[in-house]
């Protein structure tokens, strides 16, 4: 019986260090937005996050980009609702906005229709779209997806930016998106 239980043991130490190795590829990253609530991502491994805070008030952008390699950028700028508002954005009007900022980029992008598509597995409405630009100036990315997710009452509008080659990095920004967490604090209730 003593030698059934080792190999048992084994078995179960490398499932939990499989299990902290893991946990150590994804780093959860909590950001204060200026109401005093807290938007949580898990960053993928080797990406690096840098918060810039324009004075007066504007929201904050979080900037996602690679620690080394092929450059790309991720844009993440995180809206609280608005307390004096009768009501937080619903799943309609997510949609309408992400569409009319497709079509305020279309001019300049190859695809003739642009596709409206939901985030699949959030937990609120989420839309994007993607683009490629017409005629990148030299050293600006070619690929751009857009859109919007809600975390809660909190709406967060993304800018993907990559060349060719890069649909592991969107996949990867996208599933990033899908799991962020919205923590008020009710610091800016009514």
């Amino acid at each position: 019986m003593h030698r059934s239980v080792i190999p048992a043991l084994l078995a179960g130490f490398a499932l939990f260090a499989a299990a902290c190795a893991c946990a150590d590829d994804s780093r959860l990253r909590r950001y204060e937005l200026p109401n005093l609530d807290t938007l949580e991502l898990t960053l993928p491994p080797a990406w690096v996050d840098n918060v810039d805070v324009p004075p007066g008030g504007a929201p904050l952008t979080i900037q996602l980009t690679p620690a080394d390699g092929a450059p790309f950028a991720v844009h993440l700028t995180p809206q609280a609702p608005d307390p004096t508002a009768a009501r937080v954005m619903d799943a309609t009007a997510l949609y309408e906005a992400v569409r009319e900022s497709a079509e305020r980029i279309r001019p300049q992008a190859i695809e003739e229709t642009i596709e409206i598509e939901r985030l699949r597995g959030t937990r609120g409405a989420g839309y994007h779209f993607s683009a490629t630009d017409r005629e990148p100036p030299p050293g600006e990315f070619r690929y751009m997806t857009q859109g919007a997710v809600q975390a809660g009452e909190l709406i967060v509008w993304f800018t993907i930016l990559t060349n060719d080659g890069q649909e592991a990095e969107v996949a990867r920004a996208l599933a990033m998106l899908q799991s962020l967490v919205h923590r008020g604090t009710g610091q800016d209730q009514r």
